[in-house]
C-alpha cells in the first residue's frame, strides 16, 4: 500500500485534530461565564432595584394612613422588608413630611406630602472585570399624600 492510504484512516485525522477542540474550549469558556455571570450580577442589582422601589412605594403608603407611626417601628419594618435583597443592615430609611397648602402649622396634616427614600447595597457576586453600577448602591423613593395621621407624635425620619 501506498503511505497516503496509511494517512486517510480516520483514527489518524482524530487524532490530528483532537486538541483543536479543547484548545477553543479553553478560549471561549472564560468569556462565556464572563457572560452569563455578568448577566445573573445585573440580574441581582436590577431585582433589588425593583424590590426596593416596592418596599419604598408600600412604606409610603403606610406613612400616609397612619400605620407606624413611631421611626424605630417604622424603619425597622421597610429593613424587613428589604433584608433578602442585599444590606438591610446597612439600609438608610428615611421618611420626610412636607407641608401642604393648607397646613401653616408645625404638626402633620391630611393632604400633606410623605416622601419615603430607601438606600441600601445590592447583593454583589464580587466577579472580577465586571463593573458594578453605582458600586451596587440602590436608591429608591415614593410620594404619597398623607390620608390618616394618628397622633401629633408622627414627623419626620432619618
Amino acid at each position: 500500500m501506498s503511505p497516503h492510504v496509511l494517512d486517510r484512516r480516520p483514527s489518524a485525522r482524530r487524532r490530528d485534530e483532537g486538541g483543536a477542540a479543547a484548545v477553543e474550549f479553553a478560549l471561549v469558556m472564560p468569556m462565556l461565564l464572563l457572560l452569563v455571570f455578568g448577566m445573573v450580577q445585573y440580574g441581582l442589582y436590577f431585582w433589588s432595584a425593583q424590590g426596593g422601589a416596592t418596599a419604598a412605594r408600600e412604606a409610603a403608603r403606610r406613612a400616609a394612613v397612619g400605620d407606624l407611626a413611631s421611626c424605630s417601628a417604622f424603619q425597622a419594618d421597610v429593613r424587613d422588608r428589604i433584608d433578602s435583597l442585599g444590606d438591610a443592615g446597612g439600609a438608610t430609611v428615611t421618611r420626610t413630611y412636607t407641608k401642604g397648602a393648607g397646613n401653616s402649622g408645625t404638626d402633620v396634616q391630611v393632604g400633606d406630602l410623605v416622601t419615603v427614600t430607601v438606600q441600601f447595597t445590592s447583593i454583589d457576586l464580587g466577579i472580577p472585570l465586571i463593573p458594578f453600577m453605582d458600586d451596587g448602591l440602590v436608591t429608591q423613593s415614593a410620594d404619597s399624600r398623607v390620608e390618616g395621621v394618628p397622633d401629633a407624635s408622627v414627623g419626620d425620619c432619618t
